[in-house]
């Protein structure tokens, strides 16, 4: 049953972010599999879309030549020790991946919530 669950919640977060042309036939399988009662199936084709980590990549690679790319890259490098550079930089990609959704690329939007937690967590921290 927890696979089912499991599976179902990939599925609505997949048609969620994922309704773009470039992923719609890859969603609509893993919708019909899953109704026939393909699981494992279904999540193979759910595991041909790009997970969070896939996305902010590219996302970050998007903004080569852009300033905030700079910061971004040494943050995932870990050599800011400025927790005020860190949050700038985080909510330059989070204008960014707001841009991106703008412009149809809807699938960005799944970054939101763990920027947005991150922000969170270091903006308690300076206070």
């Amino acid at each position: 049953m927890d696979k089912v669950i499991d599976t179902w919640d990939r599925l609505v977060e997949a048609d969620k972010y994922f309704s773009s042309e470039k992923y719609k036939p890859t969603v609509d399988l893993a919708k019909k599999l899953f109704e026939t009662g393909e699981l494992d199936l279904c999540v193979k084709e759910l595991e041909k879309l790009p997970t969070r980590s896939d996305l902010l990549k590219e996302l970050i690679e998007k903004l080569r030549g852009k300033s905030v790319y700079k910061t971004l890259t040494k943050i995932q490098e870990e050599k800011i020790d400025n927790d005020l550079t860190t949050l700038k930089g985080l909510f330059s990609l989070g204008t960014h991946i707001v841009i991106e959704c703008e412009h149809g690329n809807k699938a960005y939007g799944m970054l939101i919530p763990g920027i947005l937690e991150k922000i969170s967590e270091i903006a308690y921290n300076i206070l």
